[in-house]
């Protein structure tokens, strides 16, 4: 392909980065088998010695397996975050750490009074409005997190805007509102996503995701935050030390 030759790197990756990117926008998905090598070969214009090094590579990484008389498969996809849960690091962070761009798309920016449930997570009467965020995170826009966010408006004392959402909520309560979150208590819950969150997150209905309901406290001990974030668990897996 002329694009690839046009590439002054070594012929092998270049030829390497093309099939990994189609592996990427999922043009060649987890499961599927590759063409073969005589048809990938003609498709690029390079010789087959050039692209089984280019295999070879992608199958060091993990990226492919072969086998034998039957052909060679992109992998079961692997998490592209791995991280561990006893930090609280914003998805934000989480997905710049990672090496992607982190993207923002505000679903819904609602003020709501709580029902009896949730204004007892939030420690917060029931007459009291609280903010409720709806946002799909991207990586390198790739929806990779669903969050469902809560705040008591009584802690937003500079008025809120829907711009104001498209980051870190960590750093725009430290920011705007002078809140520092110093700690969350996590719980991790398998959840199977349902037809609605499985369209907002671009995935097959009944795909398992890890949900992280959390409540988020501030220096002062005030439980600001409320939140539950759907991963899909085939980009991001947690991780925890334990020690005896």
């Amino acid at each position: 392909m002329d694009l690839i030759k046009q590439d002054s790197r070594p012929l092998y990756l270049r030829v390497k980065e093309y099939i990994e990117n189609k592996i990427k926008k999922e043009i060649y998905k987890p499961g599927d088998r590759l063409p073969s090598e005589t048809a990938l070969s003609n498709e690029l214009g390079v010789s087959r010695a050039t692209l089984r090094e280019a295999l070879r590579v992608l199958e060091e990484e993990g990226k492919i397996v072969k086998h034998q008389g039957i052909g060679t498969f992109v992998n079961q996809q692997t998490p592209r975050f791995l991280k561990g849960i006893e930090e609280l690091v914003s998805v934000t962070k989480t997905i710049e750490n990672a090496g992607y761009t982190p993207g923002s798309k505000v679903l819904r920016l609602e003020e709501i009074y709580p029902d009896d449930k949730l204004s007892k997570k939030m420690r917060l009467d029931s007459s009291h409005k609280i903010l409720k965020i709806e946002r799909i995170r991207t990586a390198d826009n790739q929806p990779v997190v669903y969050c469902l966010d809560h705040l008591g408006l009584k802690y937003l004392e500079n008025g809120i805007s829907k711009r104001d959402f498209q980051g870190s909520l960590f750093k725009l309560l430290e920011n705007k509102y002078g809140i520092f979150i110093k700690y969350a208590l996590t719980h991790i819950v398998p959840y199977i996503t349902d037809k609605s969150l499985a369209e907002k997150l671009d995935i097959k209905e009944k795909s398992p995701l890890l949900l992280l309901e959390q409540y988020h406290y501030d220096t002062d001990e005030r439980m600001i935050l409320f939140s539950q974030n759907y991963f899909r668990s085939d980009q991001f897996q947690f991780k925890v030390l334990r020690k005896r």
